[in-house]
């Protein structure tokens, strides 16, 4: 199935704080405010995993995007984080022209490598708070995306700070991901 017709997804949804929002059990809680690089907590729970580059280009961003990027050009990047050839996780994030031609020339030549093999390595990236979404089940993106699923989906944004730039990394955890244990995910 070719998704990177549909790119750029976006992703329309609301962001909020943590505290704000009722997360329905401590496991799914854990898994969207946990810190450490979500590549690697996936990589844990399966014997193949893989990245599926959706897409990466300069494009519009979403109002909410432009408010936390500062009304910077940026490149987004698409992709679906797959474990067994089942997409656990879609991420979308925000990377400054600015930084990918000046800072991090690396995260133009991603591909289908992982964002936070990259972020994750470099002491000088800085992670910020969290906020979080509650994904409805007949949201749009679960049909660009070709899923059903029988419950909400959750997911997490976070600014990384890298010197001067900003970089922001939204992760929807699909309807077969780990984080849903209490759906049998």
């Amino acid at each position: 199935m070719n998704l990177s017709t549909h790119f750029p997804f976006t992703l329309d949804t609301r962001w909020e704080q943590p505290d704000t929002l009722s997360i329905p059990d401590f496991h799914l809680k854990n898994w969207l405010l946990d810190t450490s690089s979500l590549t690697e907590r996936l990589q844990s729970h399966c014997r193949q995993f893989r990245v599926q580059l959706l897409g990466q280009a300069v494009a519009p961003l979403l109002a909410n995007e432009k408010c936390q990027m500062q009304g910077v050009p940026c490149e987004v990047r698409e992709v679906l984080l797959c474990a067994e050839d089942q997409p656990w996780v879609f991420a979308r994030s925000l990377l400054p022209v600015s930084l990918v031609l000046e800072g991090m020339q690396e995260l133009a030549h991603l591909g289908e490598q992982s964002l936070g093999k990259v972020l994750f390595n470099r002491s000088d990236c800085v992670r910020e708070p969290f906020e979080i979404t509650r994904i409805p089940v007949g949201h749009n993106l679960l049909q660009m995306l070709q899923l059903d699923s029988r419950h909400d989906l959750w997911g997490r944004r976070s600014r990384f700070r890298y010197r001067h730039w900003h970089m922001m990394v939204a992760e929807i955890f699909l309807p077969g991901s780990p984080a849903y244990k209490q759906f049998g995910g």
